[in-house]
């Protein structure tokens, strides 16, 4: 049901009535910091006056061409640069996501997005964060593990997302989790197909645990990026038996669900992060949790209508 009304939400008609409508926009800064710089700061430094470390997702525009993904290149840069203005940077990640920088548009946008990458990760590292590649479907997993595998080459800190419900992700983990790399572990986002992921629930959470168990007894980073209380539970007693320093492995959680269970990680000690996004392509943002959040879909349907 949730497919289907994402298609139908992402109609330029639809799209344009929703992004006008006071009702939704206050629905959505529940999970989203806001359009510009000058919102998120303050909840950055809101998260870190409560002890939580922060992930910053610039959500850009979507890309149809070149002067697109430059766009939202200086979108991450401008980003950086107030992080590092606000005294953040040190307690901050930017995530960051190819398809914004150009990866869908063929050779040309390849490039553009590596070197852009590049650029990005590179700026972040010299003002003191870390950076962190996102995934997207999997039609472009090859790409950003390529991708991936060329900036850590300068800048062996660079963070990867990795998805559980991929079949192809367990076996990849060896190539991945080597020794201080950040390896954050979703369940995954996309409705892929049975031949390339698995689609029952409780498959997922299996696979997630099997992932989880590799990173835990790598020396890797594993960034525990997951709401479900059982998944959370199973890395801490993970975490507990590996005897893994607190530095080296984190929990992590959108902003705005869960924040409890997020500050209760992070008052016993383990590193807590708030995964908060802001930007101008915030309803395409929310759109894609729909499908993650599917108590959300009333929700939205109420606002768009104009209801509380």
């Amino acid at each position: 049901m949730s497919d289907l009304l994402v298609r139908w939400a992402g109609r330029d008609r639809v799209r344009r009535a929703a992004v006008s409508n006071p009702a939704v926009r206050d629905l959505v800064a529940r999970y989203v910091a806001g359009e510009r710089l000058d919102d998120v700061l303050p909840v950055l430094h809101s998260l870190v006056d409560k002890g939580l470390l922060v992930s910053v997702e610039y959500l850009g525009l979507p890309v149809a061409a070149l002067a697109d993904a430059r766009t939202n290149q200086a979108g991450y840069l401008d980003l950086i640069a107030r992080l590092v203005d606000e005294d953040l940077a040190g307690v901050s990640e930017v995530s960051i996501r190819l398809s914004l920088l150009g990866l869908d548009l063929g050779r040309d946008g390849e490039a553009f997005a590596l070197e852009a990458a590049r650029r990005i990760t590179r700026a972040a590292s010299n003002a003191g964060a870390l950076a962190t590649l996102d995934m997207d479907g999997i039609e472009t997993t090859d790409a950003t593990l390529g991708a991936w595998t060329e900036l850590i080459q300068d800048l062996p800190r660079t963070g990867i997302t990795v998805q559980a419900e991929l079949h192809r992700t367990e076996r990849g983990l060896a190539n991945l989790a080597m020794p201080g790399v950040r390896v954050r572990l979703v369940k995954g986002a996309f409705q892929e197909s049975r031949a390339q992921a698995f689609r029952n629930g409780h498959e997922i959470d299996l696979a997630y645990v099997r992932c989880l168990r590799r990173l835990m007894n790598s020396q890797a980073v594993p960034l525990v990026a997951t709401h479900d209380p059982r998944l959370v539970a199973i890395a801490e007693e993970l975490v507990r038996r590996s005897g893994r320093a607190s530095d080296s492995y984190e929990f992590q959680m959108l902003y705005g669900v869960r924040p409890l269970e997020l500050r209760r990680l992070a008052d016993i000690g383990h590193q807590a992060r708030s995964y908060v996004p802001f930007g101008p392509g915030w309803y395409d943002y929310y759109l894609r949790g729909l499908v993650e959040r599917p108590a959300n879909v009333a929700l939205f349907l109420r606002s768009l209508l104009g209801k509380r």
